[in-house]
């Protein structure tokens, strides 16, 4: 709908007030729709989210989940600064990249 807004050169206030008006609080944030207008602005037409390749930025694994408990047990008053450092980032058995 955003792009059809567009497309019909409303406003971004305009589009916000449309959106809000169909979707109440499941609408997007006007983050969003001011970020899809600069793109459709420079000349982006299509809807779909680009692929970017390599790891993700983040992982969830269960020895990240154990590793961050047992830092917690060991120290409630732990911070996220301390967890971060002593993190070790490794490979497990399949040479993937994990984050502990």
């Amino acid at each position: 709908m955003i792009y059809y807004d567009f497309r019909r050169e409303l406003t971004q206030k305009q589009c916000i007030n449309q959106l809000t008006s169909t979707f109440k609080d499941k609408a997007p944030l006007k983050t969003t729709v001011h970020h899809r207008f600069g793109e459709f602005n420079r000349g982006r037409s299509t809807l779909t989210d680009e692929f970017k390749e390599g790891c993700s930025k983040s992982v969830v694994a269960p020895q990240s989940i154990d590793a961050v408990r047992e830092l917690m047990i060991e120290d409630r008053h732990v911070t996220c600064r301390e967890i971060k450092a002593s993190w070790a980032y490794k490979y497990d058995e399949h040479y993937t990249k994990i984050w502990l």
